[in-house]
């Protein structure tokens, strides 16, 4: 194990090195060789006195005696390879997680699975637990920060590089070339904004990162942890874990010496977050409908799923006999309803057939309840699990509001 250890992190090794030369490809090319020669030279020096622990003098001789524009060169040069080195550590750190995963390594200290272990050990049974996790409520809370000018399309292409860095075999050509492109263009976009954010920016910003990565992350927590106390307690495995993780915001509600916080805003923020939760289920419930193509000519479903297709509103001769399909794209006219009733649009585009609002997330999750249970009577439980368990899963923990948002008020 320890060496595989020592090849992973020669992996690192290689990917910094990699992003290194690209960068100083970018520079050479963009700045000239002059300006490459500066910043090799400044690097070198760097690393040495870091290496000796010392000050020296000669680096500071070759910073002082830099133009204003090759300094600015030499700034932004630094800038670039620290930013891609540290998105090869966050590659490096997955795919280390990934192996010791993989391999069976013990839990980490501090993860759930060690923490579960720790409760088997103290000899906690399933009913204990059970009630405790009626009560769990863990809720990170997203806040704008003033220093967070860093620019979109800046953390889009990071994801790019992230992307390119972990496959595997990597420095394929191919791969090599678009890593470069990625690297001029970082190298050509100015990576912080010409001016603040104001209020609705920083909520639009933060809500971008639940489909970047947080409805994948948080689903994948709930999943894992699920299976993780199934694997402990058997019996429980049957049940379903409540949401161990229920997100939290203070854009928008943080008034406290915040002028711009303003009731509108508060408005604002509460519809935007409406919009993305209801959005998220929107293209799921869409996303299934396309999946499940069960032909009742084939399978026999349930009276129950039976009649949601009839009570679906789509009476297209084409899904004649694909019952599942009626039902979801029911179930997706209803959801529009939910989202006219509460934001005034629909957010997405859809099919939609008319048809009365769901009231609260625990209608919704009842309807795809029946879908689960009726793919299980003909031999699909398989795909319920897969396809349609991930969606039920996250109508439980987002809800129809996405997150709760946090209101502070200045006491005066």
């Amino acid at each position: 194990m320890e060496r595989a250890d020592q090849e992973k992190d020669a992996q690192l090794d290689d990917d910094i090195r990699l992003v290194g030369r690209l960068v100083g490809d970018v520079i050479r090319e963009q700045a000239g060789d002059e300006v490459y020669e500066v910043v090799e030279k400044v690097r070198r020096l760097a690393v040495d006195a870091r290496r000796s622990a010392t000050h020296d003098p000669e680096l500071v001789k070759v910073l002082d005696a830099l133009d204003v524009q090759t300094a600015l060169h030499v700034v932004r040069a630094f800038s670039l390879f620290t930013l891609l080195a540290n998105v090869a550590e966050d590659v490096h750190s997955n795919r280390r997680r990934r192996f010791h995963r993989d391999a069976g390594s013990p839990p980490q200290v501090g993860s759930l699975a060690a923490s579960l272990d720790h409760l088997v050990a103290a000899g906690v049974d399933a009913a204990q637990l059970e009630a405790v996790l009626g009560r769990l409520r863990v809720s990170p809370v997203l806040t704008a920060h003033p220093t967070e000018v860093r620019r979109k399309t800046i953390l889009d292409t990071q994801r790019v590089i992230a992307d390119l860095l972990a496959r595997s075999g990597h420095r394929d050509e191919e791969v090599v070339q678009e890593l470069r492109l990625s690297v001029l263009m970082l190298w050509q976009t100015a990576i912080l904004r010409l001016s603040r954010l104001r209020v609705r920016d920083e909520i639009n910003e933060a809500l971008g990162y639940y489909e970047l990565s947080l409805f994948r992350a948080i689903g994948g927590l709930q999943d894992g942890a699920h299976s993780e106390i199934s694997d402990r307690w058997p019996e429980l495995g049957g049940h379903v874990i409540p949401p161990v993780i229920r997100m939290g915001s203070w854009i928008g509600g943080d008034r406290d010496g915040n002028p711009f916080v303003t009731a509108d805003v508060v408005r604002y923020a509460l519809d935007r977050q409406t919009s993305v939760a209801l959005s998220h289920h929107l293209n799921a419930l869409g996303r299934l409908a396309i999946e499940l193509s069960m032909s009742s000519r084939l399978v026999t479903p349930t009276a129950a799923l039976d009649a949601l297709a009839e009570a679906s509103g789509d009476d297209s001769p084409f899904r004649a006999d694909e019952p599942y399909r009626r039902a979801l794209r029911g179930m997706q006219g209803r959801l529009a309803g939910s989202c006219r009733s509460s934001i005034g649009v629909v957010p997405v585009a859809i099919l939609e057939v008319e048809r009365e609002p769901y009231l609260s997330p625990e209608e919704l999750i009842g309807d795809l309840d029946i879908v689960i249970e009726s793919l299980a009577t003909h031999g699909a439980a398989s795909v319920a699990d897969a396809l349609v368990r991930p969606v039920r899963r996250d109508v439980a923990v987002f809800g129809f509001h996405l997150c709760g948002l946090d209101l502070r008020q200045n006491a005066a």
